[in-house]
């Protein structure tokens, strides 16, 4: 099942979309200062749903995946977690670095 804004009480803080893995949260499209999930993306992993601050991230019952759409999403879900866990790698590192050069 997917998930959708209730786009009234949404005060458009973005953290949904930053956190989404697999970046179906959308700004902009309806042409308009809106959030929408495009529920063929949404793996209902439900880190949006708990980080909203405003609590208007629902499920939607009207949709329901298809097989293959799921498995992309997913697909790229762990295309995403891989690529963070990359980056927090090099920031980790870096850090190392600096913290050495300091002490000499």
């Amino acid at each position: 099942m997917a998930v959708r804004i209730e786009l009234e009480p949404c005060i458009n803080c973005g953290l949904c979309r930053r956190t989404c893995p697999t970046e179906t949260i959308r700004f902009f499209t309806t042409g308009k200062r809106t959030h929408v999930v495009e529920p063929a993306g949404c793996i209902d992993c439900d880190r949006c749903v708990q980080l909203c601050p405003e609590n208007c991230i629902v499920p939607d019952v009207g949709y329901v995946h298809d097989a293959g759409e799921l498995e992309a999403a997913k697909a790229r879900a762990r295309a995403w977690a891989s690529q963070q866990n990359t980056m927090r790698k090099a920031i980790r590192a870096r850090a190392l670095q600096a913290a050495m050069a300091a002490r000499r």
